[in-house]
């Protein structure tokens, strides 16, 4: 039963419409039901059913029957946070809720305080109820040293900071914190922690986070900015070696924008926090570059030459002339480039509280959903890396094959040995492969492993860190194939094999089911928090029903 809703009237609400009966209803039923007989009664229930045919829900039935001129529930409760009016007027919510929040220092009186209160030992004070510990903040320290966290108890070895919550009612132990914790407090909270004594001399030097006792946040914020800066120059500055025309330059000079700007991002959020942990930048950074210099490795090669005769090929990376590294460097950008426009319009929503429209206006989002929606993103982006590591694999995979397919030229070679004891030494032969068709696989996998034609590294080699063996299988001058002996063929078996133990596709693929597992949780998380969202509404509706 809804009566009188902030009115102090005894106006009964109908349950079914949630609206207040007319005034002939009202005399009616104050009389006993005179006059009601059954066809009022069905026409009651007949506009009853209509009304509630044209309502949307129980919610915006209770909001659309409130008292225009109600003072304690329209006001407060058309203009909550999310809604148009708060972002218009706050004042109006901000006050009611000022006005029966109470404050739990006043809720403290004098003879309930502890017996220790006006000098309590730094556990004492760990230990009282918060109501009792904000009492003693307001007692004890100016509201400027409470502002600027100058809030320690204790003294010498034996002390706890205390930061009191942007709202006044609850307190923080700083000797507590972790970084976890740390980074889930405000912007303001994470300053005033910043200039506590405690925070600075004993927790930042222990989870390594700015500021310290050398460092104030002023000097923290130009050297956390210093270190962006570094990272963003060096992917600035980032020289073509291989392909120096004017459309290569201009090409790669706008497909690095989209790790710039990334970084950038990183060093404008500079000013939005008050404690820094430059070990996690450090790593957060280091992934950007890493992708970044993995493309640039794919852009940065020589175009090859697959020639007949074959003493005149050069540049010999793949056995498809480049097209599978060419391919490569597209997905990454064009993954990378969707990274970052994830990561736009997640940073344009959490500003501007909503999304932003095609007009310019912009759509406030409820708690669930704006949380439902950051998850829903961190699952696009996770996305993203896997449909680059995925892609990684793929070119390993193709570089491998290639290297499969020389181990089976050189082991056919060495069959065609017979000879034993003296005689073996002075047996030669040469790879059986033509290299009259550069456009046959074998042939081209034969170019790729050629001293003089072969163009080296491969960005998989380059990242892996191995040197292609290569072998003299070509005379660079009349184009005819060498012939070697035994062991020398033998040698260059070995340092293809050993070149692709190195190609291990392990890491890859523990990598990524390690990314599928965090997307899905992301999924997850994001459909639980807007299942929950929908669960608690139904919930209050019923209470109103």
């Amino acid at each position: 039963m809804i009566n009188g809703v902030g009115s102090g009237s005894s106006t009964t609400v109908d349950p079914d419409t949630l609206a207040p009966p007319k005034s002939d209803d009202t005399s009616k039923t104050t009389s006993g039901g005179a006059g009601g007989g059954a066809q009022e009664k069905a026409a009651g229930q007949g506009v009853a059913l209509q009304a509630a045919e044209t309502q949307t829900s129980v919610w915006d039935s209770f909001l659309s029957n409130l008292p225009e001129a109600d003072p304690d529930f329209e006001n407060p409760l058309l203009s909550i946070p999310g809604t148009t009016d708060y972002a218009s007027d706050p004042s109006k919510y901000n006050a009611y809720v000022a006005s029966v929040l109470v404050d739990p220092a006043d809720t403290v009186a004098d003879e309930d305080l502890p017996a220790n209160y006006n000098n309590p030992s730094p556990q004492e004070f760990v230990s009282w109820h918060p109501a009792v510990q904000l009492r003693y903040l307001r007692d004890n320290f100016t509201d400027a040293q409470i502002q600027a966290g100058n809030t320690v108890i204790g003294s010498g070895s034996n002390q706890v900071g205390v930061i009191r919550s942007d709202d006044k009612r609850s307190v923080t132990i700083v000797n507590e914190l972790t970084k976890s914790r740390i980074f889930q407090l405000s912007k303001t909270e994470q300053e005033r922690l910043a200039n506590n004594s405690v925070f600075k001399t004993r927790i930042a030097p222990l989870l390594d986070l700015l500021p310290n006792a050398d460092t104030d946040l002023a000097a923290s914020r130009a050297v956390i900015t210093a270190q962006i800066d570094k990272e963003i120059n060096d992917v600035k500055n980032k020289t073509l070696t291989n392909k120096t025309s004017s459309s290569d330059q201009s090409k790669f000079n706008a497909d690095k924008q989209a790790y710039v700007k990334q970084l950038e991002m990183l060093r404008d959020n500079v000013p939005n926090t008050g404690i820094y942990a430059r070990s996690d930048l450090a790593t957060e950074m280091q992934e950007i570059v890493k992708r970044f210099e993995r493309a640039h490795a794919y852009f940065d090669v020589k175009t090859p030459n697959l020639a007949n005769p074959a003493r005149n090929s050069r540049d010999v990376l793949t056995p498809d002339n480049n097209a599978s590294i060419n391919r490569g460097y597209a997905v990454f950008i064009e993954q990378e480039q969707r990274i970052l426009a994830i990561k736009q319009a997640e940073q344009q929503m959490l500003s501007a509280g909503g999304i932003t429209n095609s007009d310019g206006t912009i759509s406030r989002l409820d708690l669930p959903t704006l949380v439902a929606l950051i998850q829903n993103q961190a699952s696009l982006k996770q996305q993203a890396i896997i449909t680059m590591r995925t892609e990684q694999l793929t070119q390993l995979n193709q570089l491998s094959q290639a290297y499969a397919e020389m181990q089976r030229i050189v082991n056919e070679a060495l069959k065609k040995f017979v000879k034993t004891g003296k005689d073996a030494d002075g047996e030669k032969h040469s790879l059986s492969v033509s290299f009259d068709n550069p456009s046959q696989f074998s042939t081209a996998v034969a170019y790729m492993f050629e001293d003089y034609a072969s163009g080296k590294p491969h960005p998989v080699e380059k990242e892996f860190n191995i040197t292609r063996p290569t072998h003299d299988m070509i005379n660079n001058g009349s184009g005819s194939k060498n012939s070697f002996k035994r062991t020398q063929w033998e040698r260059f078996s070995t340092q293809l094999s050993d070149a692709v133990t190195l190609l291990n596709p392990q890491l890859l693929t523990n990598d990524i089911n390690q990314d599928n597992r965090e997307q899905n949780r992301s999924y997850e998380q994001a459909t639980g928090t807007v299942r929950r969202s929908f669960d608690l509404n139904i919930q209050i509706a019923r209470g109103f029903s």
